[in-house]
This record gives C-alpha cells, sequence and structure tokens, in this order.
C-alpha cells in the first residue's frame, strides 16, 4: 500500500511548486510556529491541574471514564471538529460517478484467486472483530475504549473482506453516503437539541449526559468506519493503474 501511495505522489508532484511560493508557505508556518510558542510561554499555569479539575466533574458527564468525558462532554466541541475533518478528508478522496449512486453498497463477487485458508479464518474472524467493535464501544463509558477505536476496529473488517477479494465497496450508493455523513450529523442535532434544556449547545443536560454520548458514539463509529474503510480503497491502486503511475 505504501509503495502505491508514493507512486501516486510521484505522479503528482510532476508539476511542482516554484520555489517563492515554498518559501512563503515555510515563512508562514514558522511565523504560526513562534507566535504558537510564545503563547504557551506567556499562559499561566492554572490553579486547579486538570486531572483534578476532571475528577471533580466526573459525576456530571454521564460517564465514568475520564476520556470519554473530556472527547465527548467537556472538549465535546474539538471532538465535533474532529468528526467534521474526517468527513471533509472522505470528500477529497470520494469516488465521483453517478452511473454508480442506485447500485448496492456492498457487492459480491468470485475472487480470480480463491485461498480456502483465508476464507475459513475469515468466517471465525469478522464475527469476533465486530463483537469486540460493539464491546469497545459500550466500555468506552467507564473504560478504555468509545467510538474511534471502535470504528478503526470495524474498518478493519471492512479492510478484510476487500483483501479476501469477495466483496467490494459502492461509496456512491445511498447507504454509504448515509454513513459518512451519520456521524456529524447525529452530533450536531444532539448538540443543538440540547438548547431547549440547557441554553448552550452541546451542554447535555446531567440526566441525559450518558445517553445522549452513546447515541453520539454509536452513529461516529459507523462514520468512522467507514471513512477509514473510503480512505483504504483510495490509496489501493489497481495492479494497471500501477503501471500507468510507473511510465
Amino acid at each position: 500500500m505504501f509503495n502505491d501511495i508514493t507512486l501516486a505522489r510521484n505522479a503528482e508532484q510532476q508539476a511542482g511548486l516554484s520555489g517563492g511560493v515554498l518559501f512563503v508557505v515555510g515563512l508562514v508556518v514558522g511565523l504560526v510556529c513562534l507566535f504558537l510558542i510564545f503563547a504557551l510561554i506567556n499562559t499561566s499555569v492554572a490553579d486547579q491541574p486538570l486531572v483534578a479539575l476532571v475528577a471533580s466533574n466526573l459525576e456530571q458527564s454521564g460517564v465514568q471514564n475520564p476520556v470519554t468525558a473530556v472527547l465527548l462532554n467537556f472538549r465535546s466541541y474539538d471532538t465535533l471538529l474532529e468528526v467534521a475533518v474526517l468527513l471533509i478528508v472522505a470528500l477529497a478522496v470520494m469516488p465521483v460517478s453517478q452511473e454508480q449512486s442506485n447500485q448496492a453498497f456492498i457487492t459480491v463477487s468470485k475472487p480470480i484467486q480463491r485461498s480456502p485458508v483465508l476464507e475459513a479464518f475469515l468466517r471465525w474472524l469478522l464475527p469476533a472483530i465486530v463483537v469486540t467493535s460493539g464491546y469497545l464501544l459500550w466500555t468506552g463509558a467507564a473504560l478504555p475504549g468509545g467510538a474511534f477505536q471502535a470504528g478503526a476496529l470495524l474498518a478493519g473488517a471492512g479492510i478484510l473482506l476487500l483483501l479476501a477479494g469477495h466483496h467490494s465497496f459502492n461509496f456512491n450508493a445511498l447507504i454509504a453516503r448515509v454513513l459518512l455523513v451519520v456521524g456529524l450529523a447525529v452530533f450536531l442535532l444532539v448538540g443543538a437539541a440540547v438548547i431547549v434544556s440547557t441554553g448552550t449547545a452541546l451542554a447535555y443536560p446531567i440526566a441525559w449526559a450518558g445517553t445522549l454520548i452513546l447515541i453520539i458514539e454509536v452513529a461516529a463509529t459507523l462514520t468512522i468506519a467507514a471513512i477509514l474503510v473510503l480512505l483504504f480503497c483510495a490509496l489501493h491502486v489497481a495492479p494497471q493503474q500501477r503501471q500507468e503511475i510507473a511510465r
């Protein structure tokens, strides 16, 4: 896969950038880094350590895991932007084809070269991956886990399906597009809905905080898994395309 990425980059770098543009970009990046360094130096140390601050408000977060409490309650705006960034990356590599929009999301075909050992192994492994992904999602409220871990593991199951050669994914299908946006959409809907009771976006009511966080994590898990599989498909170069790039 990394060889495919290198070939694609070599093909894209033929156009190149002028020395002046590179100098301006480097200058801007350097100035931003200097600004961040001075901002960190001049920032005063908080009277109460962050660990103690999170621990003192953990009961109001709706979960028992401090990491989940920070990511989806105390720092929910940051996590919302992270999901939005993932969606932007997915849109950047999204295949554009109107002809495939009416086709199924997952298609099954017979591979040219079959591996009976791999097929038998996947029959046992894939259900275990799906169950483990659900466990990581559920246990994220009290133990290490959550949407990002569960989504990455679920994406691994999809990639194994692709590598086995039996299945292919059509990300122009309606279901695929729904999966790509459902995480951000649910996050925004929950954030807007709680304004009615709390008056602040993404400020969950204490009684409903745990349930709302779980709803957001379920939707985010599906979106993260779909985006990771999409990125793998976009970086996977077919043998014929690989030869054309090498030329």
